[in-house]
């Protein structure tokens, strides 16, 4: 990715991943290039929203100062939140990984204290939109992308632009049966962690059984087979629905997918059509742990563009 130190640039947007395990902010231009270095801090997701609100307040002046810049010098904050959130309003609504934030007007407290443009979407929506435009996605007019990380999203973007549907719910896969619960009680890092403890009765984070796979392990390598699966038949609902032209796999998870990709590829590839089958790549975003935030970059200069004069 590109650094862009030129304090002349114009077009800095703050961007902010927020989940359920990490906060992180950076500076973006216009152009999609990194404006100095970016900043993370844990969520601490089950603390108090003044304290969680705190961080993400923080983070976001940590990075103004570290590039010696302040409100009045951006182009507006944008926001990618661990869903769901009401998008319209702004506000995080039942969030599981943020259980003290509920009804939270995160969007207009933001906008307050700042006093600049803010955008705000769900996280998997701001990742998938910056892939779309400034990373894998980029030249695919559909593209199809999951954040595979403490939860389970997923986002369609269609000509570079995100397709929301009717009540902006689309892609809210995570809440969808599957075997005796829900397909994020597997495709997910509490989901890993499971289905280890199922095998072992013992008790690893994802980053522990992805060390232990890689050190050839058996029942960590299984465990990983088995997320690939799952994750196979989600991917396979969506690509029969929607068609899309590449699926981009983004979040801490998917710098695991050399452990799951093989098994995902083999059940997705078994139950989707013959012509996808053949055609649609799925790849790793290519922004890295940057994706978040310079995700939620792009949801401002989208809505700044499309701005009435």
């Amino acid at each position: 990715m590109v650094h862009d130190d030129n304090p002349a640039n114009p077009g800095i947007i703050i961007g902010v991943d927020i989940g359920g395990t990490k906060i992180r902010a950076g500076a973006v231009t216009s152009a999609g290039n990194l404006y100095g270095n970016p900043f993370t801090v844990p969520t601490g997701g089950n603390d108090s929203k003044e304290t969680i609100t705190g961080r993400i307040i923080g983070s976001i002046n940590t990075v103004l100062e570290n590039n010696s810049l302040s409100a009045k010098d951006i182009v507006g904050i944008g926001l990618g939140v661990t869903g769901p959130i009401d998008i319209k309003n702004g506000t995080i609504l039942d969030c599981p990984q943020l259980p003290t934030m509920h009804d939270f007007p995160l969007k207009k407290m933001i906008a307050a204290q700042f006093g600049c443009h803010v955008s705000m979407n769900n996280d998997a929506n701001a990742l998938v939109l910056g892939e779309s435009i400034w990373g894998a996605g980029n030249g695919y007019p559909v593209v199809l992308g999951f954040t595979l990380g403490t939860g389970l999203g997923c986002a369609i973007v269609i000509n570079k632009k995100l397709h929301l549907g009717a009540t902006e719910m689309s892609g809210e896969i995570w809440v969808s049966p599957y075997r005796d619960g829900t397909i994020e009680d597997y495709v997910s890092g509490r989901g890993i962690s499971m289905m280890y403890r199922k095998l072992t009765n013992k008790e690893k984070s994802a980053v522990e059984i992805a060390d232990l796979a890689r050190k050839r392990d058996p029942h960590a390598i299984a465990t990983w087979s088995e997320f690939g699966q799952s994750l196979a038949f989600a991917v396979a609902w969506s690509v029969n629905i929607i068609d899309p032209d590449i699926i981009v796999l983004g979040g801490s998870i998917a710098n695991a997918m050399d452990l799951f990709n093989d098994p995902m590829q083999a059940f997705l590839r078994k139950y989707i059509c013959p012509a996808p089958a053949e055609k649609t790549r799925v790849v790793k975003t290519i922004l890295g742990d940057d994706a978040g935030f310079m995700g939620s970059a792009a949801l401002v200069r989208q809505e700044i563009q499309h701005q009435p004069a």
